[in-house]
């Protein structure tokens, strides 16, 4: 079954890159018509930074020895395309996500709390005053691997934020476990090395 087609169209400056579009077929968009998705989406190139090891693509038939196809020389990020079909999927899978509101009737009296005079967020703020604890390398690698299991890149502010550690001794710790990224898709944000990866 056909499920997409493709459209590169030709800049009219040179210097701009191509555009590539996708556009999923109606056959493909039928099969679960209660789950909408976006049919047209926006391929973005990003060109590779210079240094960094190629990626090979390798294909196999029938057990035989696999056969060299090529290199990949350049990453495409796909995007939907910002249109009304888009908002009414986003729509969708918000009023699903958001469970309805429903009235409970209160059989017994409701507690009332008397005022304090220290709450939780200011013994919270107190704590930040007296500084970060210093943690050892192990637990901040722990924070690290923690982090980047929910995020594939992050800025030096936001792993600062979660570590609450320095930025001297983050950046020491990221050079051995990290790459820095010089991407314009992902300037500036740093991201785990091939051997820490594991999507």
């Amino acid at each position: 079954m056909e499920v997409a087609t493709i459209r590169i169209q030709k800049p009219a400056i040179c210097a701009e890159p191509f555009k590539v579009s996708l556009s999923l077929t109606p056959e493909l968009m039928g099969l679960e018509p209660d789950s909408p998705i976006a049919s047209e989406h926006e391929l973005k190139l990003c060109k590779t930074a210079e240094g960094t090891n190629l990626t090979g693509i390798f294909s196999t038939l029938d057990n035989e020895e696999p056969s060299m196809e090529g290199w990949i020389t350049h990453k495409m990020q796909c995007l939907p395309v910002y249109n009304t079909q888009y908002l009414k999927m986003k729509e969708h899978y918000l009023r699903s996500a958001k469970p309805p509101r429903r009235v409970k009737p209160l059989n017994h009296i409701v507690k009332n709390y008397k005022p304090v005079s220290s709450h939780a967020h200011n013994k919270d703020d107190c704590k930040r005053k007296d500084g970060p604890k210093m943690l050892s390398k192990d637990n901040i690698m722990d924070l690290l691997f923690q982090a980047f299991e929910k995020h594939q890149y992050y800025t030096l502010k936001d792993l600062q934020f979660i570590t609450k550690q320095s930025v001297f001794v983050l950046k020491a710790i990221l050079k051995d476990i990290g790459d820095y990224n010089k991407d314009p898709a992902h300037k500036k944000m740093w991201e785990l090395k091939e051997e820490y990866r594991h999507y």
